[in-house]
């Protein structure tokens, strides 16, 4: 069976770059192009229904906050979306992720739980945060996000950069452009804020693409562990 992604290659890449992911700043993550067989890329791309398909989006609309268009319905996603959600989740994907991120023993989350297709039309923005840290369906922490781009002919202009911000949410560090077929892999923790505050600055018929995928595990290190807490932005819940 060929996967959406190339098995092969991303033994490769995690065993290449596993160093480099654990020590990377602020916190582990790496950045992946060319993520998907360029031929899935390009069907899943075709495939993400429009903003204004008809589709029963759930809408976020926290102004300053966080504002966008997201669904992880099976029973109304097309076929081709439904299988690259499933591949993510699949058994090759969460030995690459063990491989590249170190953290063993992942669990995928059928449930979706805020995660799936997201869409950012202009104006749209996602507030510096810290992800949620439990997942009371599987009774698990959560330990890491893939993000998947497919924004075709992306202008930095429009803006839409993932930045990655200081454990103590005080400074960005990293801005990541949204561009087709790139992934990007980090662990999360109560303290790995990121986002992408700025407001985008698309045409009204250009709208930021992602798939957001997350893993977890039964345990986490003694230290990292927190009160289980929903999303924290910075401006709301702390300074």
């Amino acid at each position: 069976m060929d996967f959406i992604y190339d098995t092969d290659r991303l033994k490769a890449l995690a065993e290449d770059g596993k160093v480099a992911y654990r020590q990377a700043t602020p916190f582990p993550h790496r950045v992946i192009d060319g993520f998907l067989r360029p031929e899935a890329a390009r069907a899943l791309a075709d495939a993400i229904p429009a903003a204004d398909s008809g589709m029963a989006w759930d809408r976020y609309a926290a102004q300053g906050f966080e504002m966008k268009l997201a669904s992880s319905r099976e029973d109304q996603l097309p076929e081709t979306v439904c299988r690259a959600l499933h591949e993510l989740n699949a058994g090759p994907m969460l030995r690459f992720l063990e491989a590249l991120t170190g953290i063993g023993h992942l669990l995928p989350d059928p449930h979706l739980l805020g995660g799936g297709v997201h869409l950012v039309g202009p104006g749209g923005h996602l507030g510096v945060h810290a992800d949620f840290n439990w997942h009371p369906g599987l009774q698990a922490h959560r330990r890491i996000n893939l993000l998947l781009y497919l924004n075709d002919d992306w202008n930095t202009d429009w803006g839409g950069d993932l930045e990655l911000w200081s454990t103590d949410a005080a400074r960005r560090e990293k801005a990541i452009a949204p561009l087709f077929n790139r992934a990007v892999i980090f662990n999360t923790r109560s303290d790995t804020f990121h986002g992408h505050p700025s407001p985008l600055a698309t045409p009204e018929s250009v709208w930021r693409r992602s798939i957001a995928m997350y893993y977890y595990t039964s345990q986490r290190p003694e230290e990292e562990l927190r009160e289980p807490h929903n999303t924290r932005y910075k401006g709301m819940h702390l300074p």
